[in-house]
């Protein structure tokens, strides 16, 4: 079973009590505190819920749907015939997948 975000983050602050317990000033604590925050939202993982696969679901539907009709379009019309706004729909959900599906990267 995958650890959620506050089992990491206790886990990092676990980690860091040495660190807190010597700390001298409250800004310390609040820089300590602001790593193990950070590590926390490193290590967790991205929910496998029913929003983010629907979220996912849609905007891949959303290309598929975008790429089909530009191809209908040139086809039947000519490419001069593609409405900018579908240009944008497309490339922002392409944009919106990408930021979805990628992993979060480690500092």
């Amino acid at each position: 079973m995958m650890a959620s975000l506050a089992d990491n983050f206790a886990k990092a602050l676990d980690a860091r009590a040495s660190e807190l317990a010597s700390a001298k000033d409250t800004g310390t604590v609040q820089e300590i505190v602001a790593d193990a925050q950070r590590e926390a939202v490193v290590q967790s993982i991205v929910p496998n819920t029913f929003v983010y696969q629907a979220t996912v679901v849609v905007l891949g539907s959303s290309v598929l749907a975008v790429v089909a009709a530009q191809l209908w379009i040139t086809l039947v019309i000519g490419p001069a015939a593609i409405p900018d706004g579908m240009i944008a729909i497309g490339s922002v959900a392409i944009g919106a997948l990408a930021g979805l599906l990628a992993p979060t990267p480690a500092r």
